[in-house]
């Protein structure tokens, strides 16, 4: 887990789940050339961590210290057969633990219409604390869900690169033009921060505050 910050106060608001190894957990597991239905019981596997994660911090701590669960997930993962019965479960018998966790959903640009996602996304509303999206530019379907009108967006995005910020800016227009509160992710140095913060970031986790600490 991670710690995701207020971008200027610093405040510890959500926690960030990902599977990775190595002395200071900075190898993911998803860099390995993995067959598609590995990926997704990678991303089921996290999702059950997280559960439980939530589940510790309701049994060990108040209320009003719990943070939140953020995972990454592929929205493939949960229409997967397997991840339809997988999330069944969940809803069925892990309402109190799900209520805090918040997946942060991946979508591919292949996906057949918007539309069919919706029933999908909102049962898992009904369930989680809420739902995320996860964006990495470009991506051309991004406006197309704004109708979702998710809590969150999770970007996923370089600045080190002129080619990866002129990429990164259509999607900071359509953030503002829709009012919603951003993450930025995998922030390195103060540099950074303050770019991502002038580009009008609520949240960011990366290496330059916290270093992952293992569950």
């Amino acid at each position: 887990c991670q710690a995701i910050r207020e971008a200027y106060s610093g405040e510890v608001i959500y926690q960030h789940l990902t599977l990775r190894f190595g002395e200071n957990a900075e190898q993911s597991v998803y860099q390995y050339q993995l067959s598609t239905q590995i990926k997704y019981c990678l991303d089921l596997f996290s999702l059950y961590l997280a559960l439980r994660q939530s589940r510790f911090q309701l049994e060990t701590f108040h209320p009003d210290f719990i943070n939140n669960v953020v995972v990454p997930i592929q929205l493939n993962a949960l229409t997967w057969p397997p991840g339809q019965y997988f999330l069944s479960q969940l809803f069925s018998h892990h309402k109190k633990a799900l209520a805090h966790v918040i997946p942060s959903i991946q979508i591919q640009s292949d996906i057949e219409s918007v539309e069919s996602i919706a029933p999908l996304l909102e049962k898992i509303e009904g369930y989680a604390h809420t739902f995320w999206f996860e964006v990495s530019p470009p991506y051309d379907q991004f406006e197309q869900l704004m109708v979702f009108k998710p809590s969150m967006v999770k970007v996923s995005v370089s600045l080190k690169e002129k080619q990866d910020r002129q990429a990164f800016l259509p999607i900071v227009k359509l953030l503002r033009r829709h009012k919603l509160k951003w993450v930025a992710s995998r922030v390195a140095t103060q540099t950074e921060l303050n770019q991502y913060k002038l580009l009008g970031a609520h949240y960011y986790f990366g290496y330059f505050s916290d270093i992952p600490t293992s569950l």
